[in-house]
């Protein structure tokens, strides 16, 4: 009985549009969920909870879409696995996790296709064509919406046809083209309000004010924006509301004049309402505007706090500079209590004057009491006179404590600042420094070469064999500095880009190629420094990895650094065991694997070395900035630190260590693959050893 409930509410979804996003409805489905005792329809009603919630909470979609799209799997539910990737891929959207959010929506669309589920296929090809559309990326966008155009006339699936008028709508603003994009948002706001889509309906009002101020209609934009604030509120959607302030918010700073102050209360309004909703492109916008409009006023203070907000984490502009602004805060409500406990006593004082008065009018022959209550007021006033002294003090010393705050405030700002430059100054020269040891031991070399050569010249008989030998190695010599020069330069150019235009693409790339690469890197540039040095190197690379996609330059870093960790440590046993603190007979050996997870999502690349390990104590600070086992000149600590967060930010991956202090260290670099209709191998057959003495 209970599953039959549950089923009913699912199926009567449709029918109360005009609910949807609501707490009762969440309530209801939640209720549902709990007492259906059937898979097949728990999967259909986490999918729906996980919609209800994507404009909302989206962490809460993204859990409970990993919920059904396990469980659609476990049962080999197919129809419920295609909802649920299209749910999963709308939350890691609006939670701002692109490429995870494309990857899934892809693999929803195939599975859509090849189930010929039309209602499925629709939904699946406006979540991706709105993902592109948030990314900026106006074409393919709009390839999508017209797919998902026609899927949903052919089907008859209005509701569905509801979302992508108005999405269409909203690429053609993005493109400037504004006659086709009022078009399609008039047709889309006014099948919202036929359908009851109260979602759709805030965000296409707010989409309408941004046309119409564009085309220099502020009355007509003006409307449209507080409809969509008045629904956005009713049903607490802040991603409207971030859209309809931030709308308005530029709509004043183009009007300027008095209404220049609107423009900033209106912008903080999306702030704040993308920071509650979890909205990240709402955040970065509204930050964006907020650093040029107080960049155009002279501002530079407030233009660089919001400008960071927009670059940098959550965490480092609420840290301690937040705290300073929550005491100053304190501060002032103490002081406002104080004033008006101060109001409330001269009153009193005044009250109790007024009836002295009114006593000795009253009571002229009673002139001994009127004598008494003379003294009595004199030394109320005297207390009052010193409670207002005391009062005062307390205030001026509030006044400078509040200044010394503020004081400090600015000390810490400037601090912070100053933090940020140097930290980014010690990762640049640390990224640099590998490929400029690479150069200084090539022009050593070179130099040696020379010095030969121009023996070989001086002798009475010339040895034409030998001179073209030491001529070709000192043109190998040049070519090796040559491409580690370039490659210095393109990590300076690299960086640059990434400052100003986000992260570089994901390309497929040959891994173990990368890999062998990075390996012979690291120990060709050891053996430069100590001639005398000697590690077996072995590597196991999977035959059938295929290309993975990568940024190759940035894994390529994160290769060479933690192979040159893996032989350092080697070395440094090594020297111990010359020195007699090691067992004789110790081969320093680095075994460096490639393989894919039994999952088939990811693809792993570890480095196991045989050095002097890590201490227990020491493994959870590993990855944190600047911190370092090594002497003093000879690391910065930032390798490990910059390494997992190109891992784990740029790749979506993970970076995880496993030591025993004195006996190994292995790396494990884990990063997602696209894999979509094939089942992991079972097993994978390794290359022959290869080992370098």
């Amino acid at each position: 009985m209970t599953t039959f409930c549950a089923l009913f509410l699912w199926w009567l979804a449709p029918a109360f549009g005009h609910l949807a996003h609501s707490p009762g409805r969440v309530d209801s489905l939640r209720f549902a969920l709990r007492t259906a005792s059937v898979d097949t329809v728990r999967v259909l009603l986490l999918n729906e909870l996980a919609y209800e919630l994507t404009q909302t909470d989206p962490l809460a979609t993204i859990g409970y879409g990993k919920q059904a799209l396990q469980l659609a799997q476990e049962l080999r539910f197919r129809r419920g696995e295609g909802w649920a990737l299209v749910r999963l891929g709308s939350g890691f959207r609006e939670a701002g996790n692109y490429p995870a959010a494309l990857q899934i929506g892809l693999q929803g669309l195939r599975l859509a296709e090849a189930l010929r589920d039309p209602a499925l296929q629709g939904r699946a090809l406006n979540a991706l064509g709105y993902l592109y559309w948030e990314q900026g990326n106006s074409r393919p966008a709009l390839a999508y919406f017209f797919r998902a155009k026609v899927v949903a006339e052919k089907s008859g699936n209005v509701k569905l046809l509801t979302r992508v008028m108005g999405n269409i709508g909203n690429v053609y603003e993005q493109l400037q083209q504004l006659d086709s994009a009022l078009f399609y948002l008039k047709q889309g706001f006014a099948m919202d309000a036929r359908e009851h889509d109260l979602t759709s309906e805030m965000g296409d009002a707010a989409m309408l004010g941004n046309v119409y101020a564009a085309l220099g209609n502020p009355q007509v934009a003006q409307v449209y924006y507080r409809h969509s604030i008045r629904r956005a509120q009713i049903g607490h959607v802040t991603f409207a509301l971030c859209r309809a302030y931030l709308g308005q918010a530029r709509l004043f700073e183009r009007l300027g004049g008095a209404r220049a102050d609107s423009a900033l209360h209106f912008a903080k309004q999306a702030l704040a309402a993308g920071q509650q909703g979890r909205y990240p492109k709402g955040i970065l916008q509204a930050s964006q505007f907020l650093a040029t409009a107080y960049a155009a006023r002279g501002n530079n203070a407030a233009a660089f706090r919001y400008l960071t907000l927009a670059s940098a984490t959550r965490e480092n502009l609420f840290g301690l500079a937040k705290m300073a602004q929550v005491q100053a805060l304190d501060l002032r409500e103490r002081m406002r209590e104080d004033e008006l406990a101060d109001q409330q006593r001269l009153a009193a004082a005044q009250r109790r004057q007024l009836g002295l008065g009114a006593a000795l009018l009253a009571a002229v022959p009673l002139l001994l009491l009127l004598w008494r209550n003379n003294r009595l007021k004199q030394q109320a006033n005297q207390q009052l006179y010193t409670w207002s002294k005391n009062l005062a003090a307390h205030r001026d010393a509030l006044r400078t404590a509040l200044a010394d705050l503020k004081t400090a405030q600015d000390q810490l700002m400037r601090r912070e600042k100053l933090a940020f430059l140097g930290e980014l100054t010690a990762g640049i020269a640390h990224e640099l420094q590998n490929p400029l040891n690479f150069v200084a031991n090539f022009a050593g070399a070179s130099a040696e070469l020379a010095a030969e050569l121009l023996a070989e010249v001086s002798r009475p008989v010339l040895d034409r064999t030998a001179l073209e030998n030491l001529a070709a190695d000192v043109q190998l010599n040049q070519e090796k500095i040559r491409q580690h020069g370039q490659r210095a330069s393109s990590i300076v150019k690299t960086m640059l880009e990434h400052s100003r235009n986000g992260a570089a693409p994901r390309l497929p790339t040959d891994l173990n190629a990368l890999v062998e690469e990075a390996l012979m890197l690291a120990y060709q540039n050891l053996c430069g420094s100590d001639h005398a040095f000697r590690a077996y190197l072995h590597t196991r690379l999977d035959p059938e990895l295929g290309p993975v996609p990568v940024v190759a330059q940035d894994l390529s870093r994160v290769l060479l650094n933690v192979c040159a960790n893996a032989l350092y440590a080697v070395r440094q046993r090594a020297l111990a065991a010359v020195s007699g603190g090691e067992p004789a007979g110790y081969e320093p050996t680095v075994v460096v694997s490639t393989r894919r997870a039994a999952s088939g999502q990811a693809v792993e690349i570890r480095v196991r070395d045989n050095g002097t390990g890590i201490p227990k104590k020491l493994l959870a600070k590993i990855f944190q900035p600047f911190f370092t086992t090594k002497p003093p000149g000879e690391g910065t600590g930032l390798g490990l630190s910059l390494s997992y967060g190109i891992v784990t930010q740029t790749h979506g991956g993970t970076l995880t260590v496993a030591s025993k202090e004195g006996r190994f260290t292995q790396f494990t670099i884990s990063l997602p693959c696209e894999i979509a209709g094939l089942e992991a191998p079972q097993s994978w057959q390794l290359q022959q050893d290869v080992a370098i003495g």
